[in-house]
């Protein structure tokens, strides 16, 4: 840009071409900008400079010298954000407000404006020493840092904050956003030049916002001081919880901060209570699966294991299995970390391994309270697992989650661990994976004649039809909203205990298990879902990898008979 700047001057006759070499020579030796180095050698004056900057940025340029907004316009942004974004609101424009910044980098600000402000703005250019004196006349002098009131404890530092401060109202703004565009998360990163907002929306990450980087400090501070974490730690990682209003509901937000190089980077999950609880049938399962896995939750006892990689749903799963035994014959307990969501008639336990109070020790309590019912937030070491076991062959239904890829490698996940395998030939009823896929958008999706790919895939015949998405303002151009299950199950039966009862690992019984006839892979459900309507072909390689090839018993043949062949090709997942 210095090179450019310069060349615009010298066009524009405000600078000579010696001016410019000479400049260029001082910003080579002293790596000072070019327009500070022009105006340190009087080449030319700051307004001159800011009229050519704003050209090459392609900024409207507004000239402050000796003039005041109007009241009405400056008042929309008090004294402390105003100081603190160097910014100040001129005129309005189209039912814009047009907001004055002298330096053209400040554009990342804009953002940030518009969560403050609520409405629409367009940022101009003013010459730095003009803005600051009009500021000066609208605001009053600059507070100094560290001062009551000034920039660096806007929204942070301690309890009671001001409801109206900008950096309270930049983190409500935050959240609502998050809420209204259906995100599960919001990553707060900081970069040297920027701190960038994230949003996940059905599993992938959307940029929201990017601030300047003077409001990473107060902002992080807030969020720590509201999840109780502490500011003056910023070397080892954190966690903590807020409870949050946001679009009408209540949030539970758990937050992570983690030291990166350029400052702590803050993740915040957002679990509405009531949104994420839904039912059985609206898991998204085949007629079978769900046949399959409501009779395996009625059974008086046994352990049965859920398993996929984080975000995979696995949780949103067992509340689903939960709600449905929820009733008031059966006592049901839950030991988490942490308690997701509040089940009313579920008692929850939240593990504290600080004090002693982990899975294991929380099982062996659970057992003097004669449950029906006992969910395990996650079988994470050999104790854990042989404590379940044991609830399990006593007389309880336990549930509980494992990562591992697929369903079979569950059981070689808990003979890792060190489990014996009788105890798991003995106790594991069945296991369920799962994964998430994207929804196509209902109100863009149409039928088409599918892509050879889809040919290939799904075993579909030419003249079949299959739904592809456009992208609408619904679905913000993407295509899809939403996300839907697809599920890989595994049930035991005598032949697959016999075959644990006697395993020396687990590999035998991976093979095993794919000759038994008891495992639904998950590349079969993920190409039923897409055939269906309900996803495309792109999620179902995603999730799979499943080999671009028909299954011979389908080529050629119509969609009901290719809907009854086997997938494709066995899954590879990741």
């Amino acid at each position: 840009m210095n090179r450019d700047l310069g060349e615009v001057l010298v066009s524009q006759g405000a600078i000579t071409e010696e001016q410019l070499r000479a400049a260029r020579a001082v910003v080579k030796q002293r790596s000072l900008p070019l327009a500070q180095v022009l105006l340190d050698q009087n080449a030319t004056d700051e307004t001159t400079i800011s009229r050519s900057q704003a050209k090459l940025a392609r900024m409207p340029f507004v000239d402050l010298e000796g003039r005041t907004p109007p009241q009405r316009l400056t008042e929309k942004l008090d004294a402390t954000a105003a100081w603190e974004l160097e910014a100040l609101p001129v005129a309005e424009k189209d039912g814009s407000l047009i907001v004055a910044v002298g330096d053209p980098e400040k554009a990342v600000i804009v953002d940030t404006l518009r969560f403050l402000l609520d409405m629409p703005v367009v940022l101009a250019l003013a010459a730095p020493a003009s803005l600051r004196a009009a500021m000066e006349r609208v605001f009053g002098p600059r507070p100094v840092k560290g001062a009551a009131g000034a920039p660096a404890r806007a929204g942070g530092g301690g309890g009671g904050h001001d409801e109206d401060a900008p950096i309270v109202r930049l983190v409500h703004r935050t959240f609502e956003e998050a809420v209204n565009q259906r995100a599960s998360d919001i990553h707060i990163e900081p970069f040297a030049d920027r701190v960038r907002v994230r949003f996940r929306i059905d599993g992938g990450l959307k940029i929201s916002a990017e601030h300047p980087p003077e409001v990473f400090a107060p902002l992080l501070s807030h969020l720590k001081v509201t999840a109780g974490l502490d500011i003056a730690e910023k070397r080892r990682p954190q966690d903590g919880r807020i409870a949050f209003q946001a679009a009408g509901r209540d949030l539970d937000v758990r937050v992570s901060v983690l030291p990166t190089s350029h400052g702590e980077t803050c993740v915040m999950r957002l679990l509405d209570r009531e949104a994420n609880l839904i039912s059985m049938e609206d898991l998204g399962m085949g007629e079978e699966s769900l046949r399959w896995f409501r009779d395996v939750i009625e059974r008086p006892s046994g352990m049965f294991l859920v398993t996929g990689p984080t975000g995979s749903g696995k949780t949103t799963t067992l509340y689903a299995a939960l709600q449905t035994l929820n009733r008031p014959d059966k006592k049901i307990l839950t030991v988490e970390d942490p308690v997701e969501y509040r089940i009313r008639g579920i008692n929850q336990v939240q593990v504290h391994p600080q004090i002693g109070l982990t899975f294991a020790r929380v099982l062996r309590a659970f057992l003097r309270q004669a449950p029906n019912v006992v969910l395990v937030g996650e079988i994470r070491d050999k104790e854990t697992a042989e404590v379940a076991i044991q609830a399990s062959l006593t007389g309880h239904i336990v549930f509980s989650t494992v990562h591992t890829n697929d369903a079979p490698s569950a059981v070689t996940r808990l003979l890792d661990m060190g489990v014996p395998p009788f105890l798991i030939a003995t106790s594991l009823q069945g296991v369920l994976a799962q994964r998430l896929v994207r929804r196509l958008c209902p109100q863009c999706a149409v039928e088409e004649a599918p892509t050879a790919l889809e040919q290939k895939v799904l075993g579909l015949a030419a003249g079949d039809k299959i739904r592809h998405s456009r992208g609408c303002r619904v679905c913000a151009g993407t295509g899809t909203r939403g996300r839907v299950g697809v599920y890989e199950w595994l049930e035991m039966n005598e032949a697959l205990r016999e075959v644990l009862f006697h395993a020396t690992d687990g590999a035998g019984f991976v093979r095993a298990a794919a000759q038994s006839g008891r495992l639904h892979t998950l590349a079969e459900d993920a190409v039923l879902k897409a055939r269906s309507g309900a996803t495309s072909v792109q999620e179902v390689l995603r999730v799979t990898k499943v080999k671009s090839e028909a299954p011979a018993s389908a080529e050629g043949q119509g969609p009901e008979a290719a809907a009854a062949a086997p997938a494709p090709a066995h899954p590879t997942q990741e």
